[in-house]
């Protein structure tokens, strides 16, 4: 079980593993997130226009897709100025608990071990 691990935590943890610092690890591992993002976006929009938009649904999907870019854009300044000034330790502590967390859940039987 490793609950939370993602594609950046795992991006991240190698660069260091490489050597690279806290800063290059972290740039790194946003950088790969751009041409997933896009390609993922790209790919629903053009299975939406296909399957055919309502109407009336255009600029909102439009205004949405500019909402989440600059949402998107500030986590990514906001998180690399963060791990410019401090460590990584506090995730790790959060995925040490999150695991205990899901193996309690398991062990006292309120969840499966295969959810």
């Amino acid at each position: 079980l490793a609950p939370e691990v993602s594609r950046s935590g795992v991006t991240i943890s190698a660069g260091r593993i490489m050597g690279l610092n806290r800063d290059s690890a972290a740039r790194f591992a946003f950088l790969l997130l751009v041409p997933a993002v896009a390609g993922a976006t790209v790919l629903k929009g053009v299975g939406a226009i296909q399957d055919g938009l309502p109407e009336g649904v255009v600029g909102p999907m439009i205004f949405g897709m500019i909402a989440a870019a600059v949402s998107s854009y500030a986590a990514i300044a906001w998180m690399l100025a963060y791990v410019r000034r401090r460590s990584y330790d506090i995730f790790a502590i959060y995925r040490v608990f999150a695991g205990l967390f899901v193996l309690a859940l398991i062990a006292t039987g309120v969840r499966s071990a295969t959810f």
